[in-house]
């Protein structure tokens, strides 16, 4: 595209509505074009912002993982809003074809656009039209997960006669398989009731009971750990140091946490590594490890584990870790760490504290 091509192309969109023809080619010398073959990203989630972009041709997609958050097409902009909050990119951008872009410094755009008020309100409709637009597509899969939710709920309705198998059939009573089902069920139910509840914004408390930690992981392991497709034929070591007294937990949410640190350190091992589960007190807290013999957490990994939908994971959604995180410091008002030495492994830290107001 020639410069006279470019001033016309420019002149169309709103941000450049109000300058005048020696401003815009004034701008245009300041600018830079940049050629980006399809496929190449421009920038990862986490870098510095101190260029915006304008599209000049082609198509460029804004995306954190494998989640395509939107697409940019000639005329529109992006990455202003890092110069604005002067923070780091908040997303990933990649050449969906082969694109031209104009490339807007820092400091070109602090002299054409962030003292422009006529500027700045584009800009804004701009921010305004994309929270909109994200506001509905949320609402929209919202509606839509808590449907499936509800179905999900009343497809669950057969399970029942897990309990009528027990009660008839001979020698099912008593069976550990069986409970486990049932238990299994159980929670699912009280899971799908609290997912239709944060739908109606109603506040359900956390079941909160007396228990023992050392009995709840060695029930685990007898029975929900044997059967999971990634845990099954993997050695478990259970340790424990000292005697740990009952304490009040919720059973239901250090199932979750406990079953999704161990089901990554049996994903991060070799077949027939082993796994160890350390229990100790230290203090006035429960303290367990999750010890595997995995190769590590990259670095590169370690400050973003904990970020909602992050994973290094192929088919990974990245929302266990932040679950457990969420049950053990929301919920028990503990603590959730992890060490991770490249190529020896990784352990996760739970520290419980035996007398805090939970709920």
């Amino acid at each position: 595209m020639n410069p006279t091509e470019l001033l016309h192309f420019l002149n169309k969109i709103d941000l450049f509505h109000f300058f005048s023809s020696d401003e815009l080619a004034a701008f245009l010398e300041k600018s830079r074009e940049v050629q980006v073959a399809k496929g190449v990203v421009l920038f990862h989630e986490g870098d510095p912002g101190q260029d915006m972009y304008i599209v000049v041709r082609g198509m460029i997609k804004v995306f954190r993982d494998n989640r395509v958050i939107h697409l940019i097409k000639p005329g529109d902009y992006f990455g202003e809003m890092a110069i604005i909050e002067n923070q780091p990119r908040s997303a990933s951008v990649a050449a969906l074809e082969d694109s031209i872009l104009l490339q807007v410094p820092l400091a070109v755009f602090q002299e054409y656009f962030s003292r422009q008020p006529k500027s700045l309100v584009s800009i804004m409709r701009t921010l305004s039209q994309r929270v909109r637009r994200d506001l509905e597509i949320l609402g929209h899969d919202y509606e839509q997960i808590n449907i499936m939710v509800h179905d999900m709920k009343n497809l669950l309705t057969p399970f029942h006669l897990l309990e009528v198998m027990e009660r008839t059939v001979p020698g099912l009573a008593g069976n550990r398989y069986l409970a486990c089902m049932v238990k299994a069920r159980g929670d699912l139910l009280i899971l799908m009731e609290n997912a239709l509840a944060q739908a109606r914004r109603l506040q359900i408390a956390t079941p909160i009971h007396t228990d023992s930690l050392d009995r709840l992981i060695a029930d685990l392991l007898e029975s929900a750990w044997v059967v999971h497709p990634d845990i099954g034929g993997r050695g478990i070591r259970i340790e424990v140091t000292g005697s740990l007294p009952e304490f009040p937990f919720s059973s239901l949410g250090l199932c979750r946490v406990l079953s999704n640190l161990v089901v990554n350190a049996a994903q991060a091992g070799e077949a027939g590594g082993l796994i160890t589960i350390a229990l100790s007190r230290e203090d006035d807290e429960a303290v367990v490890k999750i010890i595997d013999q995995g190769h590590g957490i990259p670095d590169e990994a370690r400050e973003k584990i904990f970020q909602p939908h992050f994973t290094t994971k192929s088919d990974g959604n990245g929302i266990g870790l932040i679950s457990c995180k969420q049950i053990i410091e929301e919920t028990h008002c503990g603590n959730l760490t992890f060490e991770s030495t490249p190529g020896r492994g990784t352990t996760f830290t739970i520290r419980l504290p035996f007398s805090a107001r939970i709920g």
